[in-house]
């Protein structure tokens, strides 16, 4: 995660890998799943649904000698509790789909080596909620005889509250079937248009290959990269309230066929 948030017009810089967050978040829930259905594997209708939440800060500690006998101790730290539930939804239509068809030569064989281009068009709906908190301590030595003194601590809490808005957006899908059982998909969209955010953005690239069969059901294992932006914006002044993230990582899954 990379890019600023913006709470009640205060700003936090949000700069971080999946690293540090699997070291140093507080909380870390993750999750995606996704659901198409195809007619004549031309026209498809799906739902993409991805949930977070984060909570991750960071802090530092300044030490200072006033004079001999007086030294001051201050640790400030700022973290960012971060929840999102995105879903988009639309639709897919097949273009045009190359390459030879090697089905006779087994039925394994279908569709190896052919490529699908889809056209994709539907919208994108963001939830978000934001707390921004500050924490500060300070601490005041005095290493006189018979004589001490201690700070106290300081908190401040900014609350989004709950955001939603719908961005429409426009893209394509690119699936390549390898080999048997394996296929690889590149899909890219780009939404918002100052209708919902003023910009919004993804991109996916996937492996998927076999491992099995239940019954009816074809089981397949997924890897893969995803990259997600959004840069929306609301409010002014003390209510403002501005996203403006990029998101990324790489996926691991698992999908049914039926």
């Amino acid at each position: 995660m990379s890019g600023s948030q913006t709470v009640k017009g205060r700003t936090v810089p949000v700069d971080t890998n999946v690293f540090q967050l699997l070291e140093r978040s507080q909380s870390l829930v993750p999750f995606m799943g996704y659901f198409e259905a195809r007619y004549q594997d031309r026209l498809g209708l799906f739902v993409d649904l991805m949930y977070a939440n984060i909570t991750a800060g960071d802090s530092a500690t300044r030490n200072y000698n006033i004079q001999p006998g007086v030294d001051l101790n201050v640790r400030a730290r700022a973290s960012v509790n971060y929840e999102s539930l995105t879903i988009q939804f639309g639709g897919a239509y097949q273009v045009v789909k190359v390459g030879p068809d090697r089905s006779a030569e087994g039925p394994r064989m279908a569709g190896v080596g052919q490529t699908a281009f889809d056209v994709l068009l539907g919208g994108r709906y963001w939830y978000q909620k934001a707390d921004i908190t500050f924490d500060l301590n300070a601490a005041l030595n005095v290493n006189v005889p018979d004589l001490e003194f201690s700070g106290d601590r300081r908190k401040v809490i900014a609350r989004s509250g709950n955001i939603g808005w719908v961005d429409p957006f426009i893209g394509f899908r690119v699936k390549h079937r390898a080999a048997p059982g394996q296929d690889l998909s590149l899909e890219a969209d780009i939404g918002g248009f100052g209708i919902g955010s003023r910009i919004s953005y993804q991109a996916l690239g996937a492996y998927r290959f076999n491992v099995g069969a239940t019954g009816s059901v074809a089981w397949a294992g997924v890897l893969g990269y995803r990259v997600l932006y959004v840069d929306y914006i609301r409010g002014s002044g003390s209510s403002l309230f501005e996203m403006n993230l990029l998101q990324h990582g790489p996926l691991l899954g698992l999908s049914a066929r039926f």
